[in-house]
């Protein structure tokens, strides 16, 4: 009934989910930040401490999902272009 998966299968499975999800928090984050820009009245002299604390949480998610899925990408991309190298050898 169920097709027995090989390791390499299960291993781009797990990479998809991961970087689905790092997205998806990214995501998520951006349409936040953009929403409390954007629909929260803000005052017009300087930015609310607090704001400035959520923010800077927010930039760190960030940057760290980018990088995280940058990462993971990155080193798929390179495994699988290894493996095509060498099956063209």
């Amino acid at each position: 009934m169920f097709k027995e998966l090989t390791t390499e299968e299960i291993e781009v499975r797990v990479w998809a989910l991961i970087v689905l999800t790092l997205a998806g928090i990214l995501l998520i984050s951006v349409i936040c930040i953009l929403g409390a820009v954007i629909f929260i009245e803000q005052d017009m002299t300087a930015i609310a401490p607090i704001d400035q604390a959520f923010l800077a949480i927010m930039k760190d998610i960030m940057l760290l999902c980018i990088g995280a899925v940058g990462g993971i990408v990155g080193r798929k991309g390179a495994y699988s272009a290894i493996n095509a190298m060498k099956d063209k050898e």
